[in-house]
């Protein structure tokens, strides 16, 4: 590895990086207290409309960390053309999210739309500040491999030690807090608190921190290069773990992976890995090449059968796809598959084709898929190419033809999960008068979903009063029939079971004393937990709940009655899982005492 000790920034570069955060700081701190949080508690613009907020925000955020990474001198025209180019674009990104939160009725705070939002263009704008960096430095749009790969460690590392540093900052702030309100003084607990603090001297710290730390690129290069010796030992185990579970699937079969529901997680983790380790101890055409040459052909052949772990994967998925429909889970799941596999075919077919020259074919391929790659992660959070949108139409579609049942659908996920286009769905389906028709129901679960006003309102849907509204609203048995009295006891008590249809089911559990009715959450199959109701003459009553012991299976269905297992002890079971009473110390003190029977009146 070759250690460059020169240092990028000269002392405009570094006074602009400084300002660009303590700005960025104070953007971010009038942002805040547009939400709602200042001293009036109203909100102000561009809180008012989440479209603008969102465009806001994104923009505040992404470009700086952008320039953060990619800067190399201040006076350089490539930094206006990266701001021209990516300052309309990152608005346009931030539009398009608080749009689809707004069409919604939803709050944009929250996991379902941020997250995978702040994760794929955090990763596109990271490897496109990799690009931009070597072009500033070598002045030309075609960069070397070695020099990409490099740039790519700083900057990660540049970031790690970043966020170390403002850490340890806050925690002696904390410290100084502390130790102060031992003593009475609370003066620094609330100043340091106060987000007109917390905010501009944040960045301000991370400004100057971050430019001492790309100011000592020798530092940064000792760190990788000790990263890169420890991946240097720990590939080969990786290849071997890639090699084993191929050459144990011939003597355990396929169906394992297709019945878990997260066989392509793990495989495209592998696979992820493995490509990582390679590209950091591959990364140039060093001579000798690493590892003897039995343990480089050994990991050669672990990259080799890579297609075949991806092959698996996506199969695995298409599997859950076909079973269940798209949804935003499993189509981001399908992009880091599609993005996986192009790296493994291309290692695959370079190794076998090239041989002895595989590595630089390996670079130049790798240099392009690193660019399509941070392009497919930026087009598929614009309109042109939403996973919401293609989410919505597969479910719409799986409704619409039936292979999913409209009265047991999940129609909060419509909306609160897919946002505007889940809720143009719910509204096409709300005015189609013969679907309401046909399925009174999933009608009402419609309406409901489009009322509620936050995704865990448990609001019941129906009547309460209403025993067959009730009782539409769970799975039950054909071949049962719940009592009306103990239905309305589990309505009183089982608002999340009525705030969707299908959340919940009624399973008949009869022994030789009683007959008793454990209502369970649909959520896994079988069914993990639920709760214990009996039949009295003074109506339901509560008496304990469910848990599962296990089943003899892994593949085990959901049950549709239980019968009491002989023995001293509450186990219902259907002759596949197994499930145990645990009672209510309530109900056990209601219970007559020994020998109370037998002598009371």
């Amino acid at each position: 590895m070759t250690i460059d000790t020169h240092d990028p920034l000269d002392t405009a570069s570094r006074y602009t990086l400084v300002t660009i955060a303590l700005l960025q700081g104070v953007v971010l701190c009038y942002l805040h207290f547009s939400l709602g949080f200042g001293a009036e508690g109203q909100q102000l613009w561009p809180a008012t409309d989440l479209r603008w907020l969102a465009a806001i925000y994104t923009l505040v955020i992404a470009l700086p960390v952008f320039f953060y990474m990619g800067l190399e001198r201040f006076q350089d025209y490539r930094n206006l053309l990266a701001a021209a180019v990516l300052a309309p674009l990152l608005f346009w990104l931030g539009w398009h999210l608080g749009w689809l939160a707004q069409a919604a009725d939803l709050a944009l705070r929250g996991g379902n739309f941020i997250m995978p939002f702040v994760a794929s263009i955090g990763t596109s704008l990271f490897i496109l500040a990799v690009y931009f960096r070597a072009w500033s430095h070598g002045g030309r749009l075609k960069a070397s491999y070695p020099q990409l790969i490099a740039y790519s460690w700083q900057n990660a590392l540049i970031l790690a030690l970043l966020g170390l540093f403002i850490g340890v900052f806050w925690l002696l702030l904390m410290l100084w807090a502390g130790l102060f309100q031992v003593i009475g003084v609370d003066v620094f607990a609330t100043v340091f608190n106060e987000p007109i603090f917390v905010y501009p001297v944040t960045w301000l710290v991370g400004g100057v921190g971050l430019v001492m730390i790309r100011s000592r690129i020798r530092l940064i290069a000792m760190v990788q290069f000790m990263c890169e010796v420890l991946i240097k030992a720990l590939l080969p185990l990786a290849c071997l773990i890639g090699v084993l579970f191929l050459a144990a699937l011939p003597f355990t079969g396929l169906q394992k992976i297709w019945d878990t529901g997260h066989a392509a997680l793990l495989m495209m983790l592998l696979a992820i890995v493995l490509l990582f380790f390679f590209n950091a101890v591959f990364s140039e055409q060093a001579e000798p090449l690493p590892y003897p040459r039995i343990l480089r052909c050994f990991v050669y052949l672990g990259i080799l059968l890579l297609p075949i772990n991806s092959l698996l994967a996506a199969w695995a998925l298409w599997l859950r796809i076909d079973q269940y429909g798209l949804t935003v889970d499993r189509l981001w799941a399908g992009v880091i598959q599609l993005l996986v596999a192009a790296f493994t075919l291309t290692y695959a077919v370079m190794l076998s084709w090239k041989r002895g020259d595989a590595l630089r074919g390996i670079h130049i391929i790798n240099s392009w898929l690193g660019i399509g790659m941070a392009v497919l992660l930026l087009v598929v959070n614009t309109p042109l190419a939403d996973l919401r949108d293609w989410s919505a139409e597969s479910q719409s579609a799986r409704l619409s033809s039936g292979e999913a049942d409209p009265d047991e659908f999940e129609y909060a996920y419509l909306r609160f999960e897919l946002g505007a286009y889940g809720v143009r769905v719910l509204q096409r389906l709300s005015a189609d008068e013969a679907f309401a028709e046909d399925h009174p129901l999933a009608a009402k679960g419609i309406d409901a979903a489009l009322a509620r006003e936050n995704q865990y309102d448990r609001t019941p849907q129906v009547d309460t009063s209403d025993p067959d509204a009730v009782a539409a609203m769970f799975r039950v048995d054909a071949s049962t029939a719940p009592p009306e009295s103990m239905m309305r006891v589990v309505a009183e008590q089982q608002n999340y079971c009525l705030s969707s249809s299908g959340l919940c089911a009624v399973v008949q559990a009869t022994s030789p004393d009683a007959d008793y009715w454990i209502v369970f959450y649909t959520h896994y199959s079988p069914y993990s937990s639920g709760e214990v109701y009996r039949q009295t003459s003074a109506g339901g009553q509560k008496i304990g709940s469910a848990s599962l012991l296990g089943c003899q299976h892994e593949d085990s269905d959901q049950p549709d009655r239980l019968e009491h297992l002989s023995g001293p002890f509450m186990i219902f079971t259907d002759g596949e899982c197994y499930y145990q009473v645990t009672p209510r110390l309530d109900y056990l003190i209601g219970l007559p005492a020994p020998g109370e029977e037998s002598t009371g009146g």
